[in-house]
């Protein structure tokens, strides 16, 4: 009888334990399907424990890996100084960390995103870009189609990720802001080349995505009670030396407290307290502080983290593979001073949940901590984007044409405030202009995105063919153009004047000026922009102002063009690309001629033919904001006496040409190496013939004529007189900039022979198959000791030939540095 109560009781036990399984297994599918999305959050995972990865290993095991799912590395995918060259000896261990972070998603439908930190930047060393870019084509190289490195190339961003319907994810690299080294810039391809550019996308990002979940994705936080957050307990004070070894226990009382608190305050380039990173924080934070709906995820501190501010979440995930300390402040839901990862899981009803999981060496998981962040299904009025207010149609307010001062602000002013301001280009701005009114539906456009840099705002624009345009404003911000410490205040004020001494319609008159020199430029077309609600997010930046708008490419056949930096590109790893030198030189030339000192990499669009012997690129200069520059203030004359000589402005004369040209420099000691003395002064006076006295008064008279008739004589006297005087000024330029030449191969085989020519020397460069072949000759060029003093050879890479002829002797001294490949020193 016992024996069947106990078998009875036993059967009771198994039937209540399958179905309490049953019930777990039907609560946690249905859990699932009320699941959206699934967001995995994973940092600082660059270093494997014994051989295997610990927290990589329990996301597979725990977290269902279907198309739901999404992973997030952070940052700092390998310690300590990123990925290697292949010839190291560390680049095989390397790669398999890298290998063992992205194996998570393999074979399954999830997908994963990598994010570079600091450690991935060489840990911020002189080769940190180098590093960076290494490890974004190794993961790139692997073609797994669920898998991709954000950003690429080294640039900023943002990126914007969209996941499912709901949610955005802007990813952008912290570390280029804080990176003190070599990095993308404004002479490079990346679509946000400076600090400003970046900030504005991101805002432009998060304002046109305010109805959905946005996640701000990047290696470092935010905010953070950890170590880069200034938390430090009393070990730190009294042991200071375990920072750097976690056993090195040698009291230091008083004297050990120096570093922690000198950390606190001031930080390193890698903590939140340090200048450089705390003006990340403020710029990228004011500019998403009106999103509610937006959660910041981080990495970089090895601990796991969620706090909340009067805002927004903050989530730091940056327990991948090391720990470090963190500290419960008041702003702090959750701190773990543990190695693990988080889970961001989007309910249908668009319910937000953060999940904590810490994970052991051995690779077990648990659950620590849920909560719920918050439900983004209503959004109050303010935080969505102006197209959803409604207005009449403000085209029956206007006619084809409207009239209207370019701008407000710089009204014409007297007494001392015009002694030491300037009226400079006061009378140009006031004057009311009719104009064309710009209709962006009738004309078939779609807005593509925002554009500009420091003050200029500009829209692209695609039309129905799929060309590209810009629609730039003739307004420029000068708030993201000067330090916030300054903002506010009389520097502001003073930055703000200073730009009347920009002439507001000066690009109307390249083309016209252009033309006979056979350059091609942008055709820039003045409008009036209504307050059109086809603008959407973006009226409040466009609407009732003055824009030009003028195709993006500019070359003559609507073909597309390339930036400074892919053509730069192209000439390194093609010996057989070349530039039209000579058609650069023309282009300097009018630079000189209208006084525009802004001519950097970025300022130059190209376009390309073919030869039958390789491919020619012929320039596209554009951004005329800073041609005509003039200031009669007495500030500016002060500034241009000392600190700026290259704001000397439009002048009858050419004063200081050096600095005129020195914004440009670099790009003219690579883009102008090949023409010497001889064939300046060949182009200088085709190029005074074609810039005739009619052609110069033709071009003046494309501005509005209400402008044209106080201005127009005077700047045609300037532009004749500038004219007169180029071939003087432009060779004195010429020999500021050849004093020390580059000549620069490819990474293909060359040819470099050195020979005597009188005093100088003369420097020839062949592209070759083999041997001593001369077929194809890149580089050609006499040089005298009069002018240069020092030539670089520079081989770069594959099997270079470096020929000096026993006779060349000069005054001149040469440098020949060759590269990687097997190259030849033939030196006589």
């Amino acid at each position: 009888m016992k024996k069947h109560i106990v078998l009875i009781g036993g059967l009771l036990l198994l039937n209540l334990s399958l179905r309490a399984q049953e019930d777990t297994l039907a609560k946690r599918k249905a859990h699932e399907d009320t699941i959206s999305q699934r967001i995995v959050l994973i940092g600082d995972a660059g270093q494997l424990t014994n051989g295997r990865h610990p927290v990589v290993n329990a996301v597979r095991r725990l977290i269902t890996l279907d198309n739901k799912t999404t992973v997030f590395f952070l940052g700092d995918n390998l310690y300590k100084v990123g990925l290697p060259d292949q010839e190291s000896q560390l680049y095989p261990a390397s790669r398999a960390v890298l290998d063992s972070q992205l194996s998570v998603v393999e074979g399954t439908p999830s997908k994963a995103f990598m994010i570079p930190g600091n450690h991935d930047w060489q840990n911020g060393g002189r080769n940190g870009y180098d590093a960076v870019t290494r490890q974004q084509l190794y993961v790139d190289f692997l073609r797994k189609p669920n898998i991709k490195y954000l950003p690429e190339d080294g640039c900023p961003g943002p990126i914007e990720v969209s996941i499912g319907t709901d949610i955005t994810v802007i990813v952008f690299d912290s570390q280029w802001w804080l990176h003190p080294h070599d990095k993308p810039g404004i002479e490079s391809d990346c679509q946000c080349k400076t600090k400003e550019e970046l900030v504005t996308q991101i805002e432009e990002i998060a304002s046109r995505n305010s109805k959905k979940l946005i996640l701000l994705a990047c290696h470092h936080p935010f905010k953070s009670n950890g170590t880069h957050g200034g938390y430090y307990i009393l070990k730190q004070h009294i042991f200071p030396l375990t920072d750097m070894k976690p056993n090195l226990y040698i009291p230091l009382p008083v004297i050990g407290s120096a570093y922690p608190i000198a950390r606190s305050v001031f930080g390193t380039p890698q903590d939140l307290k340090h200048p450089i990173y705390a003006n990340m924080i403020t710029e990228i934070s004011a500019a998403v502080k009106a999103i509610p709906n937006l959660i910041f995820v981080a990495g970089h501190d090895h601990n796991l983290q969620h706090i909340k501010d009067s805002n927004h979440h903050y989530i730091v995930s940056g327990g991948g593979c090391k720990i470090n300390r963190t500290s419960k402040a008041k702003n702090s839901l959750f701190n773990s001073s543990s190695t693990g990862f988080s889970v961001m899981e989007i309910s249908r009803n668009k319910n937000v949940t953060i999940n904590f999981y810490t994970v052991s060496d051995s690779a077990s998981a648990e659950k620590v901590y849920s909560a719920s962040l918050l439900n983004f299904s209503k959004i109050p009025d303010e935080a969505l984007d102006t197209s959803a207010h409604i207005v009449d149609d403000p085209f029956l307010k206007y006619k084809d044409t409207f009239t209207i001062a370019g701008s407000k602000d710089f009204p014409v002013i007297k007494g001392v405030r015009r002694f030491f301001m300037g009226q400079n280009y006061r009378p140009e701005w006031s004057t009311p202009v009719n104009m064309k009114v710009f209709n962006l539906t009738q004309a078939g456009f779609i807005i593509k995105g925002l554009g500009g840099g420091k003050q200029t705002k500009s829209l692209q624009l695609e039309d129905k063919k799929g060309k590209i345009w810009v629609l730039r404003s003739l307004n420029k911000s000068t708030t993201k153009a000067i330090p916030e410490a300054f903002r506010g205040n009389f520097v502001e004020d003073l930055v703000t004047e200073l730009n009347s001494a920009s002439h507001p319609y000066g690009a109307l008159t390249f083309p016209a000026l252009a033309k006979p020199l056979n350059l091609n430029v942008p055709k820039p077309i003045l409008y009036f922009v209504p307050d059109d609600p086809a603008l959407g997010f973006y009226r409040p930046l466009f609407a009732n102002n003055v824009c030009m708008l003028e195709e993006k490419n500019g070359s003559p056949d609507g073909a597309d063009t390339k930036t400074t930096a892919k053509v730069l590109d192209k000439m390194l790893d093609e010996n057989d690309h070349r530039p039209e030198q000579q058609d650069v030189l023309r282009a300097r030339l009018l630079d000189m001629v209208t006084g525009d000192f802004d001519r950097h990499f970025d300022q130059w669009r190209w376009g390309t033919f073919d030869t039958g012997k390789g491919k020619v690129y012929y320039p596209i200069p554009r951004d005329r904001d800073q041609a005509y520059f003039y200031s009669d203030g007495a500030i500016l004359k002060f500034i241009s006496n000392r600190a700026m000589p290259f704001l000397k402005g439009f002048r009858s004369t050419i004063p200081k040409v050096n600095w005129l040209g020195y914004s440009a420099r670099d790009f003219d000691r690579i883009f102008l190496t090949t023409l010497d003395e001889k064939k300046w002064k060949e182009t200088i006076a085709e190029f005074r013939e074609g810039l005739t006295d009619s052609v110069i008064r033709n071009a003046v008279k494309k501005l509005p004529p209400e402008i044209f008739a106080f201005g127009g004589e005077k700047m045609i006297k300037k532009l004749i007189s500038r004219r007169n005087r180029i071939e003087k000024e432009a060779m004195t330029y010429y020999r500021f900039i050849s004093e020390k030449v580059n000549v620069v191969g490819s990474n293909q085989k060359e040819y470099f022979k050195i020979s005597n020519h009188g005093e100088g020397l003369q420097v020839r460069v062949y592209a070759r198959a083999k041997g001593n072949d001369t077929s194809f000759i890149m580089f050609d060029r006499i040089f005298l000791p009069s002018v240069t003093r020092e030539i670089h050879l520079y081989g770069l890479n594959d099997d270079d030939l470096f020929d000096i002829e026993e006779n060349a002797s000069s005054r001149i001294k040469l440098r020949i540095i060759g590269g990687k490949g097997n190259d030849t020193f033939d030196i006589r």
